[in-house]
């Protein structure tokens, strides 16, 4: 399985993480099937933003329609890990698992090590089963390094 995120998207989305550091940062990846094409950033309204990431409610829905009116939908949610690895934690998967219907497909920015961010991307279904996903851009398979 594979999600495709164009360079420029995920370059947005490393500036994203690399912009909210120390705090997480979240948004969606919106497009069509399983291509991404555009980048929507979301405000963290955690309490704790250093470890966790919290949407509006209300911004999700507005966001929503958004989509809705262009014909797309939503690809993935994304977020940041500013000091953990790029793996989907507890919190993680139980939240994955809660908003089920809007995206099962999460992207998560490393920035353990600040030089060299890691993006990874995951399906979390509803019985809490992780699957890392093969992230696909300007068709050629992302690879961590480059």
């Amino acid at each position: 399985m594979s999600i495709k995120i164009p360079r420029h998207l995920l370059a947005e989305l490393i500036t994203h993480a690399m912009e909210d550091d120390p705090n997480e940062c979240c948004g969606l990846l919106l497009g069509k099937g399983d291509e991404a094409d555009e980048l929507h950033r979301m405000p963290n309204v955690a309490r704790k933003p250093i470890s966790r990431y919290t949407m509006q409610p209300g911004e999700l829905v507005e966001a929503q329609e958004k989509a809705k009116k262009s014909g797309r939908e939503f690809i993935a949610i994304y977020h940041s890990h500013t000091f953990t690895q790029g793996y989907p934690s507890q919190t993680d998967i139980k939240n994955a698992v809660e908003v089920a219907s809007i995206s099962t497909r999460h992207v998560i920015v490393s920035l353990v090590e600040k030089t060299r961010p890691v993006v990874r991307a995951f399906s979390i279904n509803g019985e809490s089963e992780v699957t890392e996903l093969v992230i696909e851009t300007d068709g050629e398979p992302y690879r961590a390094s480059d």
